[in-house]
């Protein structure tokens, strides 16, 4: 969604629903995601959406354009809806089961999932801020300057922590029972 799209949404939002609408479409899959990737858990990760989208619908009034767009912002609400939510409940970060109506068209593909779900897990030991910082560079696709907003920091110290998250990834992948899986994927 282009910019100039986006704040004419976002006026039209402040005196209506249903240009509400539209982005909520748009940013939907990507909060979904967002949320899911630090849940790993379905129901956790709708009841969570559902109470990021109704508060940003409350307050489409405040949402201020400080030079960057709507998105760092929803983002930011998600995340604290997200640590309100684990306060509150205490869930564990368990993946789902694999939905039984999925298929792979290849080995590939099966090994390609494995490998992916080995370094979810693996992201999953490290510390909170960590993943924060990988789950929305690398899952999300956000740049450092979004990224920065919605964690409330600088870009710069967001590139900090994204290499120290890194090393200590790298580190943990290098451990004999990440390199044993994944040379059984191999």
């Amino acid at each position: 969604m282009d910019v100039k799209r986006e704040k004419l949404l976002i006026e039209q939002a402040k005196e209506s629903l249903e240009a509400f609408d539209e982005l909520y479409e748009y940013y939907f899959p990507k909060i979904y995601g967002y949320i899911f990737n630090r849940t790993r858990n379905r129901q956790l990760t709708e009841d969570v959406t559902s109470e990021t989208f109704l508060k940003a619908m409350k307050k489409i009034d405040s949402f201020v354009d400080k030079g960057y767009p709507f998105g760092p912002w929803l983002y930011r609400i998600a995340h604290n809806t997200l640590i309100d939510a684990f306060r509150k409940a205490s869930y564990d970060r368990i993946p789902d089961s694999f939905d039984s109506t999925s298929e792979y068209s290849t080995d590939g593909d099966i090994l390609e999932n494995e490998e992916q779900e080995l370094i979810v897990q693996a992201v999953q030991q490290l510390p909170e801020q960590y993943q924060e910082i990988l789950s929305l560079r690398y899952f999300q696709e956000l740049e450092n300057e979004e990224i920065a907003v919605i964690l409330k920091t600088s870009s710069k110290n967001v590139a900090l922590k994204m290499h120290r998250a890194l090393k200590a990834l790298k580190e943990l992948l290098s451990n004999d029972y990440y390199k044993s899986r994944i040379g059984t994927i191999e």
